[in-house]
């Protein structure tokens, strides 16, 4: 007997999605609508399920969720624990109709909806498939989580990404090998390693060539929102390398709430002259003119997972200086790794790189070649697997769901 509907993919997620009064959903990062492409190749359909806010209309540099194929299931939107438990009934109940819902699961977590509605899954018997896109012991981390409460909770969503990696019959680790061991995926039918970034070929550029002379252009890419990609202590880690003769330019290539700020820090700091912010960038092809331009890439991040912004400056043949948390260990030598929330280290790490140009062109080399193992032939025909994977295994379970109901 065949499995039914076995080609519905239910994607659970943990970002808010803005929905304008014509039905349109909009978001930031993925899933949005190109992203989804190749799910399209494996299923028939794809719902989308996450948190959603109604908006009169959508902020600019946001991106189409739903379109022919792919749908939304609003989750009613809530920030911080404190807005949760209002909206809990409501909440509840969109959960459980989900739980009903024809088709395979994958939830991306750490998601408090994905957790709540494992939890449902798990008492009606019915698998999910995992992706873990960032591991939860640092992301939820005094100052860094992106509500001022959530590391409150941090033993609460480690101890549940750990549950959901043993219980899936499919998981995927976007981030770095250290989750994986930390959350290992027991019971799974199939697992892997795979990024949910992929690089086109225009993302590989012509390295620089620095002008005799010119100061070290520096660039870090990113929101300039809850700064959890160590911004702050970019800047912090700079003026002390100005104080021992280095001279660079800091470019931050974004946007967000926290510019007003990190401007005010570099000027107390006695950098403010040499720090600028592109604002927000209409796409990669802007990213990119901003890296062809620069000659290191920085990301003290106190958190992450497979950072784009990396592997985009990577393929640019870029020079990477990075923190320890993530995947970011696994791309990049350890010699150019340092630990978070350390301005000394990095400022010393910082001073190191500009002492040696004579490294340069084998940094840059590396990286590039680093960075040709995510290039779009490359990585989608292994994404591809990762949802065919999904597809069947939900199949076999549907199956045997099939098999009880007859008895």
């Amino acid at each position: 007997m065949p499995a039914k509907n076995q080609s519905v993919l239910n994607l659970v997620v943990d970002q808010r999605f803005l929905q304008s009064p014509d039905g349109s959903v909009w978001s930031h990062t993925p899933p949005t609508y190109d992203f989804l492409q190749l799910a399209l190749q494996v299923f028939d359909k794809v719902r989308v399920i996450g948190r959603t806010a109604l908006v009169s209309s959508p902020p600019s540099n946001v991106r189409l969720v739903n379109g022919p194929g792919v749908e939304l299931i609003a989750v009613p939107s809530y920030v911080g624990p404190f807005q949760y438990l209002r909206r809990h009934s409501s909440i509840s109940s969109v959960l459980s109709r989900i739980t009903h819902l024809d088709g395979a699961f994958l939830l991306r977590i750490p998601s408090q909806t994905g957790f709540l509605l494992a939890s449902r899954l798990d008492r009606v018997h019915r698998s999910y498939a995992v992706e873990i896109l960032t591991d939860p012991h640092d992301f939820f981390a005094p100052g860094v989580s992106p509500h001022g409460l959530a590391y409150l909770f941090r033993p609460y969503f480690c101890r549940r990404s750990r549950e959901l990696c043993a219980r899936a019959s499919v998981a995927n680790y976007v981030t770095g090998s250290s989750t994986r061991k930390a959350n290992p995926s027991s019971a799974a039918l199939w697992s892997g390693s795979i990024s949910d970034v992929d690089l086109p070929p225009e993302a590989f550029l012509h390295p620089r060539v620095r002008p005799a002379g010119a100061p070290i252009e520096i660039i870090s890419v990113g929101f300039l929102d809850l700064l959890y990609k160590g911004q702050d202590l970019l800047i912090r880690s700079l003026a002390r390398c100005s104080q021992q003769g280095l001279d660079f330019r800091l470019t931050f290539a974004g946007d967000g709430e926290s510019r007003t700020r990190l401007l005010e820090l570099a000027a107390a700091t006695g950098i403010g002259d040499r720090v600028r912010i592109t604002g927000a960038l209409g796409g990669a092809e802007q990213v990119r003119s901003w890296l062809a331009r620069s000659d290191l890439f920085v990301l003290p991040s106190r958190a992450e997972g497979i950072p784009r912004a990396l592997l985009e400056a990577m393929a640019a043949g870029l020079p990477a200086i990075c923190s320890n948390v993530g995947a970011m260990p696994d791309l990049l030598p350890a010699r150019w790794i340092v630990p978070s929330n350390s301005a000394d280290l990095l400022s010393s790490k910082l001073m190191e790189f500009a002492a040696s140009p004579e490294m340069w062109p084998e940094m840059s080399a590396r990286n590039q070649a680093t960075a040709r193992g995510f290039e779009r032939s490359v990585l989608q025909p292994q994404r591809k697997q990762f949802y065919e994977a999904v597809r069947d295994f939900a199949s076999v379970d549907s199956f045997q769901q099939e098999l009880t109901n007859a008895a």
